[in-house]
C-alpha cells in the first residue's frame, strides 16, 4: 500500500517527540536544597539543627539549608563565668534526652557528659518521721540519668553547630532576633534584629520551605496553627502553683548525687531538691494557689525568712540566713502547660516541637527529655520517608501528640493538690516499689520508675489510667482548681458564718416583738 510523504513526516516527527519525552521523563531530577528555619534555639530546635545538617553529609548537593532564628544570646559562644551567670533551672536528663543525644556520634561524650551530676541516691520525705531512701542503680541503669542547668545542655548543644557548622554555607544562625508572625501565605517568618547595646532594631523576613516551631510556651509559630486551621485546639493554663528555688550547700554526709522529693518541706509546701555541680543543691519549694502563703515568706526582710526556715525547714541542715537572702532577692515563680491537639501544618509547612506544642510542669523532670525526643523523632521519620516533608508531617503528630499529652497530664495528675491524697498516692507508689522487686512475677513495676528507664510516656499514662490513678487525681486537682477560681472572680460568694442568727435577728424579732406586743394588748382588755 501507499503512505503518503507528508504522513510519512508526520509519523517521524511524532516519533522524535515521544523518544524526547520519554528521555527527559527518565532523566533523574537534579537534587534541590530546602530551606529550613528554625524557630528557637532551646534544646529542641539546637538538636534538630545537628540532625537536619547531617542529613548533608556526604552528598554533592546539600539537601537542607538551616537558618535558626532565636531572641537570645548564644550561649555556645559564652565563657565560664558567663555562663554561670546565665543559669536558669536545673532539670532531669535521662533515657529519652540521653537516647535522642547520642544519635550524634560523639555529642554525648564529648560536649555533654559532665556538665552535670549523676543521680545516685534518691530520698522520698512523706512526712517529718516517714522517708524511703534508694539507691538509683537498683532502678536505673548506668549512666542514665543526671541533672543539668538547662543552658549548660543549650550551650553544649550550639558549640557543637558552632565548632561542626560554623563555616558551613548550610547554616545560619540569627541572635538577638525576635519572631514576630509567620505569613505562612509567602512562606516566610517575619522577625526583628536588635543588636545588643543598641537602641535601634530591623525587621527582616526569613523564607523558608519548612518551618520548626521550637519557640517555647508563647510560641509565635502555634499562634499561626490558630489563623490557620479552625480545627487546632490549643491550651495554655499554669499548674495552679507558685513557688522559689534557692541554691545551698550540699550537707555533710549526704551524698553528691542524691536528689529528694520532701512532703511537707515547709508548712503546705512541698520540695524538689536536684544535685548541682560545686557541691550545691536546687531546693525547689512551692504550693498551691489556693493555700496562704505565711506572711513570713512574704517578708522582704531576709531575717524573717530566715527564722521561719530555722523554725520549720526540717530535710536537713541548712544555712538559713543566705537562703533568705536568696529568697528575698527573687520573685515568684510560675509554671504553665501547653496541650494542642496536632503538630503539623500542611498548609503552613510547619511543625510544634518542645515548649511550643508541650510545655509542662516539672513534677516528673521529662520536658527537656521529650524536647530532645521531638527532634529525634522527626530524623527517623525524614528516614523513614525518604525525606518527603509532605509524608514526614502528618506522622509526626501521629507520633508525638500522644506522647506530648501524656508527659502533661502525667506530670499534673499523678501529683495531687490534696495533701492527704498525695500521702496516700506516695505511700502505695512506695509499696508497689518494694512488691516489685520482691515479687517480679506477680506485682508490675511503678510506671513513672519505668519512664525514666524508656518506657514511652504515651505507656506510662494508659497503665496509671489502668491503676485509676490519672482519673482521682484529675477528679480532685480539676475539683480544687475549679473551686478556686469560683471563689476569687466572685462567682460563688462564701456564706457568711452566722447567717442564720442573723436572719433570726433581723426577721424572727421584729415578729416576736408584734406578738408580743398584740398578746400584752389583749391581756390588758
Amino acid at each position: 500500500f501507499f503512505v503518503p510523504a507528508a504522513e510519512v513526516v508526520q509519523l517521524f516527527r511524532t516519533a522524535v517527540k515521544t523518544v524526547t519525552i520519554c528521555r527527559d521523563m527518565c532523566k533523574p531530577v537534579a537534587p534541590t536544597t530546602k530551606n529550613v528555619v528554625i524557630a528557637g534555639a532551646g534544646p529542641a530546635g539546637l538538636l534538630a539543627a545537628i540532625l537536619l545538617l547531617r542529613r548533608n553529609d556526604n552528598i554533592d548537593v546539600p539537601k537542607y539549608r538551616i537558618t535558626l532564628v532565636d531572641p537570645g544570646a548564644d550561649y555556645g559562644l559564652m565563657g565560664k563565668e558567663e555562663l554561670n551567670r546565665s543559669r536558669s533551672w536545673m532539670i532531669g536528663l535521662s533515657s529519652h534526652g540521653l537516647t535522642a543525644i547520642r544519635q550524634v556520634p560523639g555529642l554525648y561524650e564529648e560536649y555533654i557528659h559532665g556538665l552535670g551530676i549523676d543521680i545516685t541516691h534518691v530520698v522520698f520525705g512523706l512526712s517529718k518521721k516517714m522517708k524511703l531512701e534508694l539507691e538509683a542503680k537498683d532502678f536505673l541503669p548506668d549512666d542514665s540519668a543526671f541533672t543539668v542547668d538547662r543552658n549548660y545542655i543549650c550551650a553544649a548543644l550550639s558549640r557543637y553547630l558552632n565548632e561542626k557548622h560554623g563555616d558551613d554555607a548550610s547554616f545560619e544562625s540569627k541572635y538577638h532576633t525576635r519572631a514576630l508572625y509567620v505569613d505562612g501565605e509567602n512562606k516566610e517568618l517575619v522577625a526583628r534584629r536588635k543588636t545588643p547595646g543598641e537602641t535601634n532594631s530591623e525587621d527582616v523576613k526569613v523564607g523558608y520551605d519548612y518551618l520548626l516551631g521550637c519557640d517555647g510556651i508563647r510560641s509565635v509559630v502555634r499562634n499561626a496553627f490558630l489563623t490557620a486551621h479552625r480545627d487546632f485546639e490549643f491550651d495554655l493554663r499554669g499548674t495552679f502553683g507558685y513557688g522559689k528555688s534557692v541554691h545551698v550547700a550540699l550537707p555533710e554526709g549526704m551524698e553528691p548525687g542524691t536528689f529528694m522529693f520532701v512532703n511537707d518541706a515547709l508548712p503546705g509546701w512541698g520540695s524538689f531538691i536536684l544535685p548541682e555541680t560545686g557541691n550545691k543543691l536546687n531546693v525547689a519549694l512551692g504550693t498551691s494557689l489556693n493555700k496562704d502563703c505565711p506572711p513570713e515568706l512574704k517578708s522582704d526582710d531576709p531575717k524573717v525568712v530566715a527564722e521561719y526556715f530555722r523554725k520549720h525547714w526540717h530535710a536537713f541542715e541548712m544555712d538559713a540566713d543566705d537562703a533568705g537572702r536568696q529568697w528575698v532577692d527573687q520573685g515568684w515563680n510560675t509554671i504553665s502547660q501547653v496541650h494542642v491537639n496536632f503538630y503539623h501544618s500542611a498548609r503552613l509547612s510547619a511543625l510544634l516541637l518542645g515548649d511550643a506544642a508541650h510545655a509542662t510542669s516539672p513534677q516528673i523532670g521529662q520536658g527537656m527529655n521529650t524536647a530532645l525526643a521531638d527532634a529525634a523523632a522527626l530524623d527517623a521519620l525524614l528516614d523513614e520517608c525518604k525525606d518527603d516533608w509532605e509524608a514526614v508531617m502528618p506522622k509526626f503528630s501521629e507520633e508525638r501528640v500522644k506522647e506530648g499529652n501524656a508527659l502533661t497530664d502525667l506530670s499534673f495528675y499523678t501529683f495531687s493538690l490534696s495533701a492527704s491524697q498525695q500521702l496516700r498516692l506516695m505511700v502505695r507508689q512506695t509499696a508497689r516499689r518494694n512488691l516489685n522487686r520482691w515479687l517480679p512475677w506477680i506485682v508490675d513495676p511503678d510506671p513513672m520508675s519505668e519512664v525514666s528507664k524508656g518506657m514511652k510516656l504515651s505507656e506510662a499514662y494508659s497503665r496509671m489510667v489502668g491503676f485509676g490513678v490519672i482519673q482521682s487525681v484529675r477528679a480532685v486537682n480539676d475539683r480544687i482548681m475549679r473551686e478556686h477560681f469560683e471563689k476569687t472572680t466572685g462567682m460563688v460568694r462564701t456564706k457568711e458564718s452566722g447567717g442564720m442568727v442573723r436572719k433570726v435577728v433581723m426577721y424572727g424579732m421584729p415578729v416576736a416583738a408584734a406578738c408580743a406586743g398584740a398578746l400584752l394588748y389583749s391581756q390588758s382588755r
